[in-house]
């Protein structure tokens, strides 16, 4: 396994153990409305759907388009990637963004997460929503060429260059999502520690994950750089504008139901 991922998974460690409930405060941080959460809701489905509709009309390459590709045609700033090749890059960054995704169920450890645990779960789950469904339709719609297509190493199977992910290459999901749970993370968790010191490395520790799952990607082939940024900006802005638009100012009254009891017995209005 790369030594980029062995480096990431201490960061994620670090990361988990820097989340600890000193400082919380009891207020309510979140809250729930029925007309956001099925607006939110239901626009993720539809970008997920619509990639998915779109999707139907992308073809592999054949061996003669593959032989015909000229890497001379991309980008200085992307072409690099054309040289690269790791299988073990590939499942690393599988792992990796795993890990990065499971982190924000730290939160639920904290005592302030406890108590909204319904309703971060909820947000949480929109907001990867809203990535997958971004980077899904993205794909089918670019439908570009991934960069191991362009490359000449004997040992990538002519299969995998003809398979039908061969074709997604823009944006990297695998980016995207694992900056939208590094963002959301950090994000919920100065909201609900506004005054602990672990902020910092909160943040440092699902960036600097983040960014190795995308590093990963690059070596394995699998993207070009501009693909993996495009990505890291979906990624934070569902991470971000999410937590956001369901934040409780403090004295404000709560407009919306109850997670908790909506996920075991329905809404609670």
């Amino acid at each position: 396994m790369s030594e980029t991922f062995r480096r990431g998974v201490p960061v994620l460690c670090l990361l988990l153990a820097a989340l600890s409930p000193g400082n919380a405060r009891a207020e309510t941080k979140y809250d729930l409305e029925t007309g956001r959460e099925i607006g939110l809701t239901a626009a993720g489905a539809l970008l997920y759907g619509l990639g998915v509709w779109a999707d139907q009309g992308t073809h592999p390459l054949n061996p003669e388009e593959i032989d015909a590709l000229d890497p001379s045609l991309i980008s200085r700033f992307d072409r690099g990637a054309t040289h690269q090749w790791s299988p073990d890059s590939a499942t690393a960054s599988d792992v990796l963004v795993g890990v990065t995704l499971v982190a924000p169920l730290g939160l639920f450890l904290t005592d302030a997460g406890k108590a909204q645990a319904g309703k971060l779960t909820v947000i949480y789950g929109e907001t990867l929503l809203l990535s997958v469904g971004t980077t899904h339709l993205l794909k089918a719609l670019t439908t570009r060429t991934r960069p191991f297509v362009y490359n000449d190493n004997p040992d990538i199977p002519l299969e995998t260059k003809m398979s039908h992910s061969a074709c997604h290459s823009f944006p990297s999901g695998h980016t995207a999502n694992a900056f939208a749970a590094a963002v959301f993370l950090g994000t919920v968790h100065d909201r609900l520690y506004p005054d602990s010191g672990a902020g910092p490395w909160v943040w440092a520790g699902g960036l600097a994950a983040a960014s190795t799952v995308g590093i990963l990607r690059y070596k394995a082939g699998r993207h070009y750089p501009t693909d993996i940024l495009a990505g890291a900006a979906i990624g934070t802005l569902c991470g971000w504008l999410v937590p956001k638009l369901h934040e409780v100012e403090p004295g404000d009254t709560p407009a919306g139901f109850d997670a908790g009891p909506m996920l075991s017995y329905g809404f609670r209005f």
